[in-house]
């Protein structure tokens, strides 16, 4: 049984590297896509500075995260390892589906869901954390109102107090590219939290079930996998944050970048698996309401919150039946 049980954590370890592949290749749009929609960066260069910070930021910020996440949910006593092992698959076909469709949805939404559906059908309802979910659900409407909020105020206060001052084209150039560096610090800024809420959702289950002892070792294995992710794939999404919401030059670009990084790592450390990529969406549209309503590119909006609303259901569901299926065989 025992040797049934470390291969079972082998092959968890294995499906949670390529769900985080898949949410580094999904998130990277969320730290550099307002870069490369702004043309500060190209998107090579773009990937590997991302694929940098989101490294460090999996391997040294997710702690809390990860707390939540292996134990939030479900009671950690109750996750199996087969149960982290669907868990872990169910989250990642969907964002590899997300992928391929170019819609950007949250790797922590894929993750929780499925985790619930596992918990519903081998623990019950009765073994929920249900104030804890509800938690995280309020974090998860409250990320993107908040990111577009600060975003709004964020580039509406730049334009009044110096875009608007600034008449000369000349002079106005030159502003441009001094935001275009600080919009790449911005956005290694954003990485950071990024790559600490992907992690735990890639990995944190299985860290439920290993115990803590392994957590670093799981974490940088992880990371790898987030790195590989974005290299392979990660354009896929970058293009659709960065140029398809709205129309970004340097100084939104920052104003976007600055807002959703300083609400990703509130809630990062509060240990809220929330979405960047709603987060970073939000603070987008609040840019380009700053700016014109006619700027935000509604149908590409509307495309998001449809995948969103059905992340959190269909890893449920899709977690729910594998179990349930692979349970009549146990």
């Amino acid at each position: 049984m025992s040797k049934i049980v470390d291969y079972l954590i082998i092959i968890g370890v294995a499906v949670g590297i390529y769900l985080a592949s898949n949410i580094g290749a999904n998130d990277i749009g969320n730290s550099m896509g307002t870069a490369v929609g702004s043309g500060v960066v190209k998107m090579r260069q773009a990937l590997i500075i991302g694929a940098l910070f989101m490294f460090i930021g999996a391997v040294f910020l997710s702690g809390n995260v990860i707390k939540t996440i292996s134990g939030g949910i479900v009671d950690a006593s109750f996750i199996t390892p087969i149960g982290a092992v669907i868990a872990t698959l169910s989250a990642g076909l969907w964002v590899s589906i997300s992928i391929l469709r170019r819609t950007p949805v949250s790797g922590s939404h894929s993750m929780v869901g499925a985790i619930f559906g596992y918990g519903i059908v081998y623990a019950g309802i009765a073994h929920i954390n249900w104030n804890s979910l509800l938690v995280i659900g309020l974090s998860w409407l409250s990320s993107p109102l908040l990111g577009l909020l600060v975003g709004f105020i964020s580039y509406y206060s730049l334009r009044v107090s110096l875009i608007e001052k600034t008449t000369n084209i000349a002079v106005r150039g030159r502003l441009e590219k001094i935001f275009s560096y600080l919009q790449i610090g911005s956005s290694c800024f954003a990485a950071l939290g990024v790559g600490a809420i992907d992690i735990a959702a890639a990995t944190g289950i299985m860290i439920a079930v290993v115990g803590s002892g392994a957590s670093t070792d799981i974490r940088v294995l992880g990371a790898f996998g987030i790195v590989s992710g974005i290299l392979v794939a990660g354009n896929r999404i970058t293009g659709t944050v960065g140029k398809r919401i709205t129309n970004l030059v340097p100084t939104r670009g920052f104003s976007a970048q600055i807002a959703a990084a300083t609400v990703i790592m509130i809630f990062t450390f509060l240990g809220m698996p929330i979405s960047p990529t709603q987060t970073l969406v939000g603070s987008v549209i609040g840019v380009g309401l700053a700016r014109k309503t006619r700027d935000v590119g509604g149908d590409v909006v509307k495309q998001i919150i449809s995948s969103w609303a059905l992340t959190f259901p269909i890893c449920a569901v899709i977690s729910g039946t594998l179990y349930f299926i692979v349970s009549l065989f146990l």
